[in-house]
């Protein structure tokens, strides 16, 4: 079995996973679960900045967090996300070695699995919580390159920076809201496949999901 479809593999079980105990958490009568901790399941959709290898936005991606308030408007928790940026190439000249080359369509692939620790303040605490915040923790990148019948491929690890602007939004007494945030992140991994290399991750998106 490929790492490909390894990854995909692992980013289905655990998204299976984690959506089956977010559906089984207990509901109570109030905005929200609990007001002393939250947790987001999120769609995600990510832009790149300047990437050389894989620079086409996409949707395909997901972040699961949470976290406990330690104090009353500020919490710390963890967070695991995973993102796919595919981008096509036109035929072109692919020089292999100094004396060999060929010509080929190629299609990037970059699948990123950033997690770590988080820390959110919340402006007010009441069914519209608008909240700033901060993740910081370590980043797996896959970078695939797809010509002809061949491929190439890197794994890299590195570190992980991305701040936050968002709301969580509780509108019914079941315990269950919406959740809308934008984000910057960056992360030091980096690649150099073929002719095509790559020194660090800046992407700016957003994320779509359900609060509890």
């Amino acid at each position: 079995m490929s790492k490909t479809t390894n990854m995909k593999t692992i980013r289905n079980i655990l998204m299976g996973t984690i959506l089956l105990l977010a559906a089984l958490c207990p509901t109570q009568s109030k905005a929200q679960v609990s007001l002393n901790s939250y947790f987001n399941v999120d769609w995600q959709f990510n832009i790149p900045l300047g990437n050389n290898f894989s620079n086409d936005a996409s949707g395909w991606g997901m972040n699961f967090e949470g976290g406990y308030y330690v104090m009353q408007d500020l919490a710390v928790g963890g967070f695991l996300s995973f993102h796919t940026n595919n981008e096509y190439f036109p035929r072109q000249t692919i020089k292999l070695s100094e004396t060999l080359s060929m010509s080929s369509r190629q299609q990037h692939q970059m699948f990123t699995l950033p997690f770590g620790a988080l820390v959110r303040y919340r402006f007010i605490e009441s069914d519209f919580q608008p909240y700033v915040g901060m993740k910081l923790g370590m980043c797996y990148a896959e970078f695939n390159n797809y010509y002809y019948i061949f491929e190439k491929s890197q794994d890299r690890w590195g570190f992980f920076m991305s701040p936050e602007v968002g709301f969580n939004y509780y509108p019914w007494a079941n315990g269950i809201g919406f959740h809308m945030a934008l984000y910057y992140s960056f992360a030091t991994n980096k690649c150099n496949i073929m002719s095509y290399e790559q020194n660090i991750l800046n992407n700016l998106g957003f994320r779509l999901g359900i609060a509890f």
